[in-house]
């Protein structure tokens, strides 16, 4: 008897769906959905708290971009500008999640501060403060500063001036 020097393609399968052979169980699919609750509780205060620290980044980036203005604005016209639109940029650009308040100070110091205050409780509140001293030279410097406040708080720095050198009271520097 000669072997045949190819095999035989083998035949299709044909399995039939029996009582025996079956999908998941109920208990199966309740596991696997308890085990995707648990992960997702899980994670979600994870993102979250990761996307209240992308608003507080875009806000200090604010800050910072209204301070190095009132810098510049400082220089330009030897005073503080009181709105934000006196700086020469829109309050469009400004992040959605806080409203900003500028401040300066009347007598003394001469000195300018530009609030963040969050509307949502969970978000930190910002102020930037931007101030001028005179060395002894006799020529005008000017000096920054970024405060932050807890959850749901601004602060509200104080510069003082002591010994000839001012420090910001009230203040959680960054």
């Amino acid at each position: 008897m000669a072997v045949p020097l190819y095999r035989s393609a083998p035949k299709p399968c044909s399995r039939r769906w029996s009582s025996t052979q079956g999908g998941f169980t109920l208990i199966e699919m309740l596991v696997v959905v308890a085990i995707l609750g648990v992960l997702a509780s899980l994670a979600l205060p994870s993102f979250l708290s990761q996307a209240a620290k992308s608003k507080q980044a875009r806000v200090l980036v604010y800050i910072g971009v209204v301070n190095r203005a009132q810098q510049a604005f400082f220089v330009e016209n030897d005073r503080f500008a009181t709105s934000i639109g006196e700086l020469g940029f829109a309050n469009q650009n400004a992040p959605a999640d806080y409203t900003y308040a500028i401040t300066s100070q009347a007598s003394g110091l001469k000195m300018t501060s530009t609030q963040a205050i969050p509307l949502n409780p969970a978000l930190r509140g910002y102020a930037g403060v931007v101030f001028s001293t005179v060395d002894p030279g006799g020529s005008t410097r000017l000096a920054t500063v970024i405060c932050q406040g807890s959850a749901a708080t601004t602060p509200s720095p104080t510069p003082v001036a002591v010994a000839g050198q001012v420090q910001i009271a009230n203040c959680d520097t960054l």
